[in-house]
């Protein structure tokens, strides 16, 4: 698995990333080869700037044709954009939309293959800050190739990375219509899901995994869905945003809904660990709901989709199943 957010070296590689980025494995091929020029001298990358938003090599090209991308969340913004054909690379956990498995793979997040990467002959590579450890950067500085890492571990600045990554690719305009068609659509599902809770919103814990129980804090990606969809989090107390709960901290929280997202597991294994807490009310009203869909942690384009399945399990749909 695979988030957009670092919490803990216990949550460690399966949780250390995105929120932002969580999937399922897929398998590639390569597409076919084409000759590309190498940069000219005055495509060099140029010296690294680092700024509030993105760290980003100095000198981007204007539009570039052959991109690689080491998140699923900036993955699913470049299709997003239009920008699908000329994504040469991408990490194994991107998955979304369906032919992005025909994609080469570049390696992990945390992991990303230098020589599959240089091997695709990008002219841009793009990721989130979090996922982009200054060795890849340095590395890829040193080949002569371009890259821009954008913020992306909360809403705000996943917005705000559509219109990045618009300027980025030479899709200016269509960055700031993705941001604003997204927007839209958020707060029209948040609307009617905040209209259905009223004013006395149920307490919901957002869990990723269950061996340490690591939830949803506040200043998380999880805790933003969990206020757009009316609800309230069970653990908003929270000093970090990613907290690991031991089985006192679990039944103090009182959860009347339990959304357990964590992937590559079975829901009978899910639900099986949550009835060993039978004093937590979402367990003796049987609100426990496992929805194992990456949306949930990957701050992006689908975030309406994610609030909508929010919904759906807050609303009963789906519980002691996976939720879809």
């Amino acid at each position: 698995m695979q988030y957009d957010h670092p919490v803990s070296l216990s949550w460690g590689r399966r949780a250390i990333v995105a929120v932002a980025c969580v999937a399922a494995l897929a398998g590639g091929c390569d597409k076919p080869s084409t000759p590309v020029p190498g940069p000219q001298k005055d495509e060099v990358p140029g010296e690294r700037v680092v700024r509030e938003d993105a760290t980003l090599s100095a000198n981007l090209p204007e539009r570039p044709e052959r991109i690689v991308s080491l998140a699923p969340s900036t993955t699913e913004v470049l299709y997003a954009l239009g920008a699908g054909e000329r994504v040469v690379g991408v990490t194994r956990y991107c998955d979304f939309p369906e032919e992005v498995s025909e994609v080469p793979k570049i390696g992990g997040m945390l992991d990303p293959d230098l020589e599959a990467i240089l091997a695709a002959r990008p002219d841009l590579v793009v990721g989130v800050q979090a996922g982009a450890d200054h060795q890849v950067a340095d590395q890829l500085q040193e080949a002569g190739v371009a890259y821009a890492f954008a913020r992306g571990d909360d809403l705000d600045a996943a917005l705000h990375t559509m219109e990045l990554l618009g300027a980025w690719i030479g899709e200016e305009e269509a960055g700031r219509e993705l941001r604003a068609r997204t927007e839209q659509a958020i707060e029209e599902v948040s609307g009617q899901l905040q209209a259905a809770h009223g004013v006395s919103p149920q307490r919901a814990l957002l869990a990723y995994d269950r061996e340490p129980v690591v939830v949803a804090g506040p200043g998380s990606f999880g805790a933003e869905l969990i206020a757009l969809a009316g609800l309230e989090n069970a653990v908003g107390d929270a000093t970090t945003a990613y907290p690991v709960l031991d089985m006192e901290a679990v039944i103090e929280a009182e959860p009347q809904i339990i959304i357990d997202v964590s992937l590559n597991v079975s829901s009978e294994e899910v639900l099986g660990f949550w009835q060993t807490f039978k004093s937590l009310p979402a367990v003796t009203e049987e609100r426990v709901v496992h929805l194992p869909d990456a949306v949930m942690m990957r701050p992006g384009p689908r975030v309406p989709q994610a609030l909508e399945l929010l919904g759906e399990a807050a609303r009963g749909g789906g519980a002691g199943q996976a939720a879809r």
